[in-house]
C-alpha cells in the first residue's frame, strides 16, 4: 500500500482525491530509469537539476524551490504562473526538507500521481546529497568565526570570475587586516583575542550585503567578496566596516582598527592576479599609517 500513502499536496490540509480513484502513474520501466538517474550524483546542485528535467519531462513545471537547513535551491520561473503545491520530504519522522513545485496550469489525477511518485523516489537521494552537502559546508567554515575559511575563499573566488565571465559583470575583493591584534595576544591571552577574532566576524557580517560574503583568510587577515560592485561600493563597505569596528564594544576596548585593501575584478584577471592587486592595495594602507584603506 506504500504506493497509495501521501497522494495529496502536504501544503495544504485537503485531499487532492480519493485512493479509489487512483489512476496509473509511471510504468515500471519509466521509474526504474528515473531512480537509476536520481542515483547518478550526490552534488546537491546537480541532483537538484536531474530531479527537475525528470519532472519537465513528464509535467508542466515551471519552477520548483527546494528548501532546506542550510540553504535553498531554485530552478525555473515561479513568476510564470501561481500553481504551486508544496510538500515535505520526511526521514526518520523529522522533515528534512520541503520542496515548492510551480506548475503551467493545474495538475489532472494522473499528474498529481506521477508527482506524488517521482516526489518520493527523490526523498533518498536528496537526503543523501543534503548530508553530504551540510558535511562540505562544515569543512569550509571558520569554526571561531562561523565566516568562511580560505578554501572556502577560495572556491568562492573561483565562482565568480566564472560567473563574471560568462555574464561580463564585475566583482569587489575587500582584503582586511587588524591592526594592533598582536598585542591583545601577547597582553590578554589568546582567549581574549578569539573574542576579538569572533568580534570582528560579527562585525563583517553586519557591513557586507545579503548578496556578499565575509570569510577569515587566516589569523588576523579577513577577505569580503562584493558581489556586482565597483570602486564606489568597494569604498562604501570599506568605511562602514571601519565605523562598525569603532563601535564595537570588545574592538574599542582594545582600539583594534583594521587596514583595508580593495580592488575591482578586471575582464583579465585571474584569482592570483586579483588578489595581489588587493594585496598591494593593504600594503599601502598599512605604509599610510594604518586604521585606513586603499585601492589598486
Amino acid at each position: 500500500m506504500e504506493q497509495f500513502n501521501q497522494l495529496y499536496d502536504n501544503g495544504t490540509s485537503e485531499a487532492l482525491y480519493s485512493v479509489d480513484a487512483q489512476p496509473a502513474g509511471l510504468s515500471q520501466a519509466e521509474a526504474h530509469a528515473t531512480v537509476q538517474k536520481l542515483s547518478s550524483s550526490i552534488d546537491l546542485h546537480r541532483l537538484a537539476n536531474i530531479y527537475f528535467e525528470q519532472l519537465k519531462q513528464k509535467l508542466h513545471l515551471d519552477a520548483m524551490t527546494i528548501k532546506f537547513p542550510m540553504n535553498s535551491i531554485t530552478i525555473g520561473d515561479s513568476s510564470l504562473s501561481s500553481n504551486q503545491k508544496s510538500m515535505d520530504l520526511v526521514n526518520n519522522h523529522q522533515t528534512f526538507a520541503t520542496v515548492y513545485y510551480t506548475f503551467r496550469k493545474s495538475l489532472n489525477l494522473r499528474e498529481s500521481t506521477i508527482l506524488n511518485e517521482l516526489h518520493r523516489y527523490f526523498k533518498y537521494p536528496l537526503n543523501n546529497a543534503v548530508e553530504h552537502y551540510s558535511l562540505k559546508q562544515m569543512a569550509l567554515k571558520d569554526h571561531l568565526t562561523s565566516l568562511g575559511n580560505r578554501a572556502s575563499f577560495e572556491e568562492a573566488l573561483h565562482r565568480q570570475i566564472s560567473a563574471c565571465k560568462r555574464n561580463s559583470q564585475t566583482f569587489g575583493l575587500l582584503v582586511i587586516d587588524m591592526d594592533k591584534f598582536k598585542k591583545v595576544n601577547d597582553s590578554y591571552g589568546h582567549q581574549e583575542g578569539d573574542n576579538v577574532l569572533m568580534a570582528m566576524g560579527d562585525v563583517l557580517l553586519h557591513s557586507i550585503r545579503d548578496m556578499d560574503f565575509a570569510f577569515r583568510f587566516g589569523g588576523d587577515e579577513f577577505c569580503c567578496l562584493l558581489t556586482d560592485s565597483d570602486n564606489r561600493i568597494n569604498s562604501i563597505i570599506a568605511k562602514r566596516i571601519q565605523q562598525l569596528m569603532s563601535k564595537n564594544t570588545i574592538l574599542n576596548k582594545h582600539q583594534i582598527s583594521c587596514s583595508i585593501g580593495c580592488t575591482t575584478y578586471l575582464e583579465a584577471d585571474t584569482q592570483k592576479d586579483l588578489f595581489n592587486r588587493a594585496d598591494k592595495a593593504l600594503y599601502l594602507a598599512k605604509e599610510s599609517g594604518r586604521s585606513c584603506f586603499r585601492a589598486a
